[in-house]
């Protein structure tokens, strides 16, 4: 039996994250109306719609083809890494982390092309609203930070104690 590429489980992965995002973001906008939050603005937690130009925490808000350009050029970076490291740096947490960093910038930046804003919709206490793609994103650069804190450096001495061959 032949076997698969693994990368092929992380274009899966990708895949699946951003039509996650597509469904979530289409369920709020067909079901709510902008501002409208439930299950009420009082609430700890809740769905609360809303609309980002900005970035984070609304920055560079106003200048939608700027960040467009800025995402596109992130986006392209951040999988030409994921091809390199995948050569040399096979290990899952990294490619891991980098599949959900390249699926939560590819869900913004389909709603930045699509609307010249990002939809958000997830409350949580005095928090800005986010929305799965950012989830998919954070999460991306901690299991980096993960890798890179805890991973890297052992890996890079189970490398050097291999004999060449």
């Amino acid at each position: 039996m032949k076997k698969r590429p693994v990368y092929i489980v992380y274009f899966a992965i990708f895949g699946i994250l951003v039509w996650a995002d597509r469904f979530f973001k289409n369920l709020v906008v067909s079901n709510m109306k902008l501002g409208e939050a439930f299950p009420s603005q009082d609430s700890f937690a809740s769905i609360r719609y809303t609309i980002n130009t900005g970035v984070s925490f609304s920055l560079f808000s106003g200048h939608p083809q700027t960040l467009i350009a800025l995402q596109s050029v992130l986006f392209v970076a951040v999988a030409i890494a994921c091809i390199m490291t995948y050569r040399k740096l096979r290990h899952p947490v990294l490619q891991t982390g980098l599949t959900w960093v390249v699926s939560g910038g590819m869900g913004n930046l389909i709603d930045r092309i699509s609307y010249g804003y990002v939809i958000d919709y997830i409350s949580v206490g005095s928090f800005p609203v986010w929305n799965f793609a950012d989830m998919c994103i954070v999460g991306g650069c901690i299991l980096l930070g993960v890798y890179i804190l805890v991973i890297f450096g052992k890996q890079q001495k189970a490398d050097a104690a291999e004999p060449d061959e």
